[in-house]
């Protein structure tokens, strides 16, 4: 074991007790908090913008934060529910649920920081998806899409290597991780002004679309290849986190074509169901994905896997994630039992010849030892 000994170097530490598996009330636990905190910020700010004299009427059609037009704008009524709200069923649907499940599973578990690093990203970008559909922001919904696409060059940056040995090099990974920033930024600037009509919602597609794809594809192909048992796990759960985020682009390419003629139903308060499905695949795509990817690290990345570590699944078999029984670098907990004394091995007896009976047996009068 790693902590075998307390640092300083005190008595030997026993093993300790193995985490308990996820539960369905862990799970109903952790979202529900997320989802009572975000929900506990848009009520206060509701109530405080239709406190304002200039809102007390209240009502919809307002442009509280000043935004609109915005070439961001997505197929929904603005500030139909809620004078202070943009976009509100967007808002509800980018609270930061799935990151921060995979976050508290990540710390529950002891992950390490290649795989915690994408999962804090992962919140961070959710919060500002759901900042930018509140404000329609144009400088939030930017750095919201780089947030995204970073996320993923991250990923690639910490776990490409197992595609091919060329992506092994740490500085071929750099290189295209710093193009693809570039390309990613530029793009982001200038396309969503340059398309005459929905310029933000057909950049979303363009960017994120062609490396989706292509990681799925890569998956596929790995867990094809796959020649172990937890190989083909791992593949199998990245594998199927791209089915969903590639349903996801398929939508997409729907909603710009036509999402902004019928992708709205009016009599429930403008409720964007095709906007609020690629939503729900985004958030389920990418919970899976940060699984995979603790199972990329934790199981084959590591020079020694975590022991019983594997992928289970809670919550009645409909939330996978990777369970660990030992908390990775933590300290073993309680003392051993004292180890048994050596048994004390007796010398042999030592007699000492006479000197008579050294004469007799013609040898020297010097004293001699019988061991």
């Amino acid at each position: 074991k790693m902590w075998s000994r307390r640092r300083d170097g005190a008595e030997p530490l026993v093993k300790a007790a193995p985490r308990a598996p996820v539960g369905c009330g862990e799970v109903l636990l952790t979202t529900s908090l997320v989802v009572a905190l975000y929900l506990a910020a848009l009520g206060a700010l509701h109530r405080r913008v239709v406190a304002l004299p200039a809102l007390a009427a209240g009502g919809g059609g307002t442009n509280y934060w000043g935004t609109l037009p915005s070439a961001w704008d997505h197929p929904e009524p603005n500030y139909l529910v809620s004078p202070a709200i943009g976009e509100f069923w967007s808002v509800l649907t980018t609270i930061p649920v799935a990151g921060t499940l995979l976050l508290h599973l990540g710390l529950k578990y002891g992950y390490g920081w290649k795989v915690l690093r994408i999962y804090f990203l992962t919140c961070g970008m959710y919060t500002l998806a759901f900042s930018a559909h509140l404000t329609l922001q144009k400088h939030i919904f930017s750095t919201t899409v780089t947030a995204v696409m970073s996320n993923a060059l991250l990923t690639f940056l910490q776990f490409s290597g197992v595609v091919h040995k060329t992506l092994k090099s740490a500085w071929v990974r750099g290189t295209v991780v710093l193009l693809a920033e570039v390309v990613l930024v530029s793009t982001v600037a200038t396309l969503p002004y340059a398309l005459e009509a929905n310029g933000g919602v057909w950049t979303l597609f363009v960017v994120q679309s062609p490396g989706v794809f292509l990681a799925t594809g890569i998956a596929a192909w790995l867990e094809a290849w796959a020649s172990t048992k937890v190989e083909r796990s791992t593949y199998h759960t990245v594998r199927l986190a791209g089915c969903f985020l590639s349903s996801a682009m398929v939508l997409s390419f729907f909603e710009c074509m036509y999402g902004f003629e019928y992708g709205c139903v009016d009599q429930l308060w403008g409720f964007p169901w095709l906007h609020i499905a690629i939503h729900i695949f985004e958030q389920v795509g990418i919970y899976i994905f940060g699984v995979g990817v603790a199972a990329l690290h934790e199981l084959l990345f590591l020079s020694q896997p975590r022991e019983g570590a594997e992928i289970r699944h809670a919550a009645f078999g409909m939330v996978p994630y990777l369970y660990c029984p030992d908390a990775a670098g933590e300290p073993e907990f309680g003392p051993k039992a004292p180890p048994a004394e050596d048994p004390k091995v007796e010398e042999p007896l030592k007699v000492m010849e006479t000197p008579e009976v050294a004469e007799a047996r013609g040898r020297s009068r010097e004293p001699h030892v019988i061991a």
